[in-house]
This record gives C-alpha cells, sequence and structure tokens, in this order.
C-alpha cells in the first residue's frame, strides 16, 4: 500500500540518498527552487503531476510506479492533476469533501484537519470553477485581512499555484508561519506583502523569501443577521 504522506518519504529518502538538495531537484525539473521541499514537508501541491513525476523518475533513475500512490491508482485515470475535473466528467450527485486545516499550524498544516466541507458537484460548479484535485481550505484567524476577508472565514485557495502570477491573495508560508497576504510585485526581485487591515505594515520581501502556497480562490464567511 501506497499513500500519498509514504510516496513524499520515500522520494524523501531517494533524494538524499543521491546526493542531491531539493533545491537542485525543483530547478532541474524546470520548477522554482522551493517546488520540491514544498511537496515532500507540507504536501503542496497534494501529487507531482505526470510531467514533473516522471522529471524526477529521469533524474534520480527510479521507477515512475514508485511514486504514484493507491488513491491514484483506484480512480481509474492516468493523472488526475492533467485531466481537470468539470461537470462533464463526474457524477454531480457526487459528493466532494474537502479538509478544513488550522491556519495557526506553523509545521505540517494538512496534519491539523479541524473539519470537511462537504457538497455535491452540481452545487460546487454552480460558484466555482476550480479543479477540486487542487483545492484546500483553512480557516482565517485574526484580524489582518479585513474589512475584506472576516476573521474565521473559509479560505478556499488552489495548490496548484506555486509561484507569483499577479496582484492577489495568496497563502504563504513566511518566517515560520503561515499567513494570508495579498502579493504585489515591484520588480523582479521584490515584493510586497500587503495585509487589507490598515492597522498593518506592509512587508518587503526577495523571491527567495517568499514561498507560495496556494492562491486564494474563494472566501466563505458566516454573518449573523
Amino acid at each position: 500500500m501506497a499513500d500519498l504522506n509514504g510516496i513524499r518519504k520515500k522520494l524523501e529518502k531517494k533524494i538524499l540518498a543521491s546526493g542531491h538538495t531539493f533545491r537542485e531537484v525543483s530547478l532541474k525539473i524546470g520548477r522554482k527552487d522551493s517546488y520540491i521541499q514544498q511537496y515532500i514537508k507540507y504536501g503542496f501541491p497534494k501529487r507531482l503531476n505526470e510531467v514533473d513525476r516522471k522529471k524526477v523518475c529521469q533524474l534520480l533513475e527510479l521507477d515512475e510506479a514508485e511514486l504514484i500512490d493507491d488513491e491514484l491508482l483506484k480512480s481509474g485515470v492516468k493523472d488526475v492533476n492533467l485531466i481537470k475535473l468539470t461537470e462533464k466528467n463526474v457524477n454531480p450527485t457526487d459528493f466532494l469533501r474537502i479538509d478544513i486545516y488550522d491556519m495557526k499550524s506553523s509545521e505540517r498544516p494538512e496534519e491539523n484537519v479541524i473539519g470537511q466541507l462537504a457538497i455535491n458537484y452540481k452545487e460546487f460548479f454552480g460558484w466555482c470553477n476550480g479543479n477540486p484535485e487542487n483545492l484546500k481550505i483553512m480557516r482565517l484567524s485574526g484580524d489582518n485581512m479585513e474589512p475584506t476577508i472576516l476573521s474565521g472565514s473559509l479560505i478556499m485557495y488552489d495548490t496548484s499555484v506555486l509561484e507569483y502570477s499577479g496582484d492577489g491573495i495568496y497563502i504563504i508560508r513566511y518566517d515560520d508561519r503561515i499567513t494570508l497576504k495579498r502579493v504585489q510585485r515591484t520588480s523582479n526581485e521584490q515584493y510586497i506583502l500587503k495585509s487589507e487591515n490598515p492597522r498593518y505594515q506592509d512587508v518587503r520581501c526577495s523571491l527567495e523569501e517568499l514561498n507560495i502556497l496556494g492562491r486564494v480562490i474563494n472566501v466563505l464567511t458566516s454573518r449573523s443577521l
């Protein structure tokens, strides 16, 4: 049996045994230097896509089957990350379940599941056009994004976006903690991390300091009437 966590541990051991660093492997497969570390340590993305998986296996002389988990095998598709799930290729009455993580965690948020969102695919595609396989949810704690996003809101984000893709709100790891910020680029090497709440000062950082875990695509907010 091969689960996602076991796959990541296996790959980590193989990389260390090969003498490569995570950074070297990331760059050799054409990704941002922190890509492989994010995948192994934090589970972002959930899986390596088919193209990245083939490149990694070729580099490390691995059998590709060693990096394919049981869930993916049972799905009956070659690679769910390359086949976008839409209303046309899912049963609309089936339920999509997305784990909700605790943003307070500074280590592995996927180990701090505090709940689960369950919604049928028909309703899901009525208000969101993201690929369900790439989505995660975190509960925002703190007022740094108010009034745009209220504390306690559920933040849905796309974990396939691990690099800056234009002005927007991102889940990032910065200064050893996970946080939510609006990210803007001022030059090729400088970025501004902004809170929506004017009480908080902007932070400037370099590309090397910016560790993006996903881009926010939707917010679920509960408000008493």
